[in-house]
């Protein structure tokens, strides 16, 4: 089936899910579910352990050194949100999602989808995954050393994606 034509009936179904949604009736199948894509998730521990230590940090100095009017509110409220965004960012697991023709990752809070015609390339290291893609933004890398994914399982089955769609390869050792 074509592309277009597959976005033609993803296009017809959601209008169609809409009016039967309003009817009350349960949605028609056509729209790609979560359970389709297998997730590869890591864990962001540098950054948001960054995070947590600047804001001790600034409260050891704040404490250490206070100033004439003690401490000020926007001080504290500083130090809290420093250490909350630190704590929030490593519970927010990064992943790569795996679909039949479509891959999804998050970058700075925010899903992004990339189709697999818009994959140039997908480089394959040890411990490293880089997948190049022509659409806004840059590469897409993912780490074993830095966000503790498991590359080898991602390298297994981006080396099927790759082939299914005929996407270029390269591995390094």
């Amino acid at each position: 089936m074509s592309r277009s034509w597959e976005r033609q009936v993803r296009r017809n179904s959601k209008q169609v899910n809409a009016t039967r949604r309003k009817q009350g009736q349960t949605s028609i199948g056509g729209k790609t579910s979560i359970s389709e894509y297998t997730a590869y998730k890591g864990r962001n521990i540098v950054f948001p352990a960054a995070l947590v230590i600047l804001g001790i940090i600034y409260a050891v100095m704040g404490i250490m050194y206070p100033t004439a009017d003690g401490f000020s509110a926007i001080f504290i409220i500083t130090v809290a949100l420093y250490i909350l965004l630190g704590v929030m960012l490593y519970f927010r697991k990064p992943y790569l999602k795996i679909g039949r023709d479509s891959l999804i990752t998050t970058k700075f809070n925010r899903d992004r989808l990339i189709s697999s015609s818009q994959v140039k390339s997908i480089r394959l290291q040890k411990g490293y995954v880089v997948i190049e893609h022509s659409s806004k933004g840059g590469s897409w890398v993912f780490s074993r050393t830095l966000n503790r994914y498991d590359t080898d399982a991602m390298s297994e089955h981006l080396r099927t994606f790759a082939a299914q769609h005929k996407i270029t390869i390269q591995e390094k050792a």
